[in-house]
């Protein structure tokens, strides 16, 4: 819960500018809870800190703000988010006329170059190996079999799969719209990722409408990080090892095996023009047989 000088503050602003300010404020409240802080006190330490002689400074606030970005930055944030997020605690500060210089905090380029991990499916299967997590090992393995992004995989209802999974149906067929495109298309999950989807459900009382996975995007995307940091060492910035960089990985590994460039288009719910997607028709049952032939050998470890 916001404090009183926090909610005046977001009262006074314009409510596109409020709406984000209060998003970051929560975010640092949150952070600052960790220390036993809140808002209110930390702009104190930082006034009594501005009061004191230049030696006996602690610099509180530069320090704060520069933890608080690396908070920020292993929860995955981007830094167009993190800019806005530091922006509104310095905003914050200066309502009350409370200086809070930003000149020497370590925030990240706004278009901060994003560089995907070039992986191979052996990679992929060590990177996988490092999770400690079915869920998470289940999200990755999806991922890389069926091209499905990280939205429509976590927007999946038992509901979706329950007739071929409960039938042992390998390759199972994942008949889609996309949630971003609103595209209908078809897609399929093999028998490694099968394996770790059973080991996921097993045990758990589902129902057509409950989600396969109870986990949020951004808890995703946090989890993500961490492995990525044990995979390849600690990097700054957005994630090479993201959720997308796997989805990236599908459609380079089925190229490089040199699968028609439409069945990957259509695989990954993208928009294919209609005179070609009829050049390539075909029942759910020949697309399985496709998916099983070109595509499933490759996208396992």
């Amino acid at each position: 819960m916001l404090q009183a000088e926090v909610e005046e503050f977001l009262s006074a602003l314009k409510p596109g500018t409020k709406h984000v300010y209060q998003r970051g404020l929560c975010k640092f409240q949150e952070f600052l809870a960790g220390q036993g802080l809140d808002a209110a006190g930390f702009l104190s330490l930082v006034e009594e800190d501005l009061r004191k002689p230049r030696l006996e400074k602690t610099r509180v606030a530069r320090k704060t703000l520069n933890a608080f970005i690396d908070h920020l930055q292993g929860e995955g944030f981007a830094p167009k988010t993190i800019n806005a997020y530091v922006g509104a605690v310095q905003s914050l500060a200066k309502y009350y006329d409370i200086p809070l210089s930003t000149h020497y905090v370590n925030r990240p380029p706004a278009r901060a170059i994003y560089k995907k991990y070039p992986w191979t499916i052996e990679e992929i299967g060590k990177f996988i190996a490092l999770m400690n997590n079915i869920q998470y090992k289940c999200i990755a393995a999806c991922i890389v079999q069926s091209g499905l992004s990280i939205s429509d995989l976590l927007g999946l209802r038992y509901g979706d799969i329950k007739e071929e999974f409960e039938r042992g149906v390998v390759p199972l067929c994942l008949d889609l719209s996309r949630k971003k495109t609103n595209i209908p298309f078809l897609t399929f999950v093999g028998s490694w990722a099968l394996g770790l989807l059973k080991e996921h459900l097993a045990d758990r009382d589902m129902q057509d409408d409950t989600p396969i996975f109870m986990v949020t995007r951004r808890a995703v995307d946090s989890y993500f990080r961490r492995v990525g940091v044990k995979f390849g060492g600690w990097f700054s910035g957005r994630n090479p090892y993201s959720p997308h960089s796997l989805r990236a990985a599908f459609r380079t590994i089925l190229s490089d095996h040199k699968v028609d460039p439409l069945y990957i288009e259509f695989w990954m719910g993208h928009k294919v023009p209609e005179q070609q997607i009829v050049y390539v028709s075909k029942s759910r049952e020949g697309w399985r047989e496709t998916y099983r032939i070109q595509a499933e050998p490759w996208l396992t470890p």
